[in-house]
């Protein structure tokens, strides 16, 4: 089956120059407060690890 490029959805990658909060203390913080903004469930654990649960369950 061939399916049009313009059927398809676009692929949209930040430049590594937007990504610098991601690493730069290397820590989680501030993408599990995100998450946790986004409705998210967190859950950290005593051996330091943390799970999240989206709001719709699937992930």
């Amino acid at each position: 089956m061939n399916v049009s490029a313009s059927l398809l959805p676009a692929v949209v990658r930040p430049a590594v120059e937007d990504r610098h909060w991601l690493s730069s203390d290397h820590c989680a913080d501030t993408v599990l407060d995100l998450l946790g903004t986004l409705g998210w469930a967190l859950v950290d654990t005593p051996e330091a690890n943390v799970h999240a649960m989206s709001p719709d369950g699937r992930v």
